[in-house]
């Protein structure tokens, strides 16, 4: 795929997740929240997250995962909006994307004959949703932010050990930066963080690397 194609997937991206923000943002009743800096934030984000769907895709040498990866990613940055502005990750959202993503996801996968894909795409999501059902236990994480790392989880089909390392290494980072500027406003160590934003951002790096 070329430069055609990443610029259909992050227009793609764009146009998706600031509409689904609001969609989110209507489920928890904070449709007031919608500002003028979520829309073009979302925007931004979901640009590059339809970039990585298509980059990944060519990666994989599998075209089918291009929509539905653009889908999967534009849902992760909508409910990162959402949580970014309200602290909360609207469930709804969340689960239907988490439904909608499997299925395009298996489809495309399947018909590509890619087991390895598929089944690696479903083990890291179990993996991704353990880990943070664990830090809702004992770390102070929402249950929402559960939900969505099993929604992050499933586009990591192709994801490689560097990748792996990336994204990690990227949530911790993004999550330190969230605490420094909550305690630069006056926070405290026990100021609650979204941590939607880290985990997604976390997810995107994984998978476009």
């Amino acid at each position: 795929m070329g430069g055609g194609w990443l610029f259909v997937g992050a227009l793609s991206g764009a146009l998706v997740s600031p509409l689904l923000a609001h969609a989110g943002l209507a489920h928890l009743g904070r449709r007031h929240e919608a500002s003028a800096l979520l829309w073009l934030t979302s925007a931004l984000a979901g640009g590059l997250a339809g970039a990585v769907a298509v980059a990944t895709s060519d990666r994989a040498d599998v075209w089918q995962l291009a929509p539905a990866l653009t889908v999967w990613g534009s849902s992760l940055v909508a409910a990162a909006a959402c949580d970014a502005v309200t602290q909360r990750i609207p469930t709804p959202l969340v689960r239907q994307a988490t439904v909608l993503s499997s299925l395009l996801l298996g489809v495309a996968l399947v018909a590509h004959g890619d087991w390895r894909g598929l089944v690696l795409s479903g083990v890291c999501s179990i993996a991704a949703g353990l880990t943070m059902t664990m830090c809702w236990r004992y770390a102070g994480a929402g249950f929402g932010d559960v939900r969505l790392a099993f929604l992050g989880g499933l586009g990591l089909g192709h994801v490689t050990h560097e990748g792996l390392q990336l994204g990690l290494a990227t949530v911790a980072v993004t999550t330190a930066v969230l605490a420094a500027v909550a305690l630069a406003r006056g926070g405290s160590r026990k100021t609650m963080i979204p941590y939607g934003p880290a985990l997604v951002a976390g997810f995107l790096v994984a998978a476009a690397v």
